[in-house]
């Protein structure tokens, strides 16, 4: 017979559970009694979790997809017992050492073995900033945490979210940024060998050059496509079924950018125009109109709201 206390675990897990990750709903698994924790912290775009619990099936149903939109991508690192991703017609078994990488947005279900722990990072598709084909090449298995950029992702989050007291504003922000290069480096590792490598590896050079050059006020698509020696037509192919263009990405990464100046403490003597300058908007009003569409707030409010929590 359930007691009164084992009951408001399993009520207080699912609560947790559920409004964290998008109405994700725990069951059992052999009789034993659901339960767990988590503690997470973000970091930017990025969002880190450490989560532990008893064997469980945790399943994000259609139901729940519909009324609770939730569309990130997630990784699931356990580092300790195992886990076994459902989605699709996929069925991925994940042990300590390595990760797998699936779509909240769509139905899937996780179940999780022994007593065991997990580091769990999601962030917007679009923040990873890798070939669409690629992304979905890297969910077709579970892949290894032995080397280069992957053997360091478990250590970063667990840093993170034990840290997650001592780390705010901007360099939540900085830290955030370097945890989705480290995550595109390691699915760039992983996935490239299954995917079109060789248009993948020009569309990564391309996205690399952008990046390096966002502060020329004369980067546009015809620039991009010209420095690589191609046609514009042949860029706009390059990149016609993937979420974002080349102008999508200078547009969104432009924006992005002048945020993370706004709200760092030791930029705060510089004026929105000047930030918007350095990003290459070309006056203040149309920066503000682009950024409050980005953001839903003015330049001013969010630096107003960066000072505040700087206290």
């Amino acid at each position: 017979m359930m007691t009164k206390t084992t009951k408001l675990a399993i009520d207080g897990w699912r609560e947790q559970l559920g409004s964290t990750f998008g109405q994700l709903a725990p069951s059992a698994v052999d009789s034993v009694v659901p339960v767990g924790r988590l503690a997470g912290t973000r970091l930017g775009p990025l969002m880190t979790y450490l989560v532990s619990g008893t064997p469980q099936v945790v399943l994000r149903s259609r139901g729940a997809v519909r009324r609770a939109p939730f569309e990130l991508l997630k990784i699931c690192l356990p580092l300790a017992g195992r886990a076994v991703v459902h989605q699709d017609d996929r069925e991925i078994a994940i042990a300590p050492g390595q990760m797998a990488l699936y779509d909240t947005g769509r139905p899937y279900q996780l179940r999780l073995e022994q007593q065991w722990t997990c580091a769990v990072i999601a962030f917007p598709r679009e923040a990873l900033r890798l070939p669409e084909h690629l992304v979905l090449a890297s969910m077709s298995r579970a892949w290894p945490l032995t080397s280069g950029p992957a053997a360091v992702l478990a250590s970063f989050v667990s840093s993170a979210v034990d840290q997650r007291d001592a780390i705010g504003g901007s360099s939540a922000d900085r830290l955030g940024e370097a945890g989705l290069h480290l995550l595109a480096g390691t699915l760039t590792e992983a996935a490239s060998p299954l995917g079109d490598s060789a248009a993948d590896a020009q569309r990564l050079q391309i996205l690399d050059y952008v990046r390096a050059h966002l502060t020329d006020p004369d980067l546009t698509h015809a620039r991009v496509a010209a420095a690589h020696h191609m046609a514009a037509r042949t860029l706009h192919r390059l990149f016609e079924h993937e979420p974002c263009t080349v102008t999508d990405h200078i547009r969104t990464w432009r924006i992005e950018a002048a945020m993370r100046d706004l709200t760092d403490p030791l930029l705060a003597h510089r004026s929105i125009a000047a930030i918007a300058a350095r990003w290459c908007f070309p006056g203040q009003a149309h920066f503000t109109r682009a950024f409050h569409a980005r953001y839903g707030l003015n330049p001013s409010e969010a630096r107003r709201a960066a000072i505040r929590r700087a206290g």
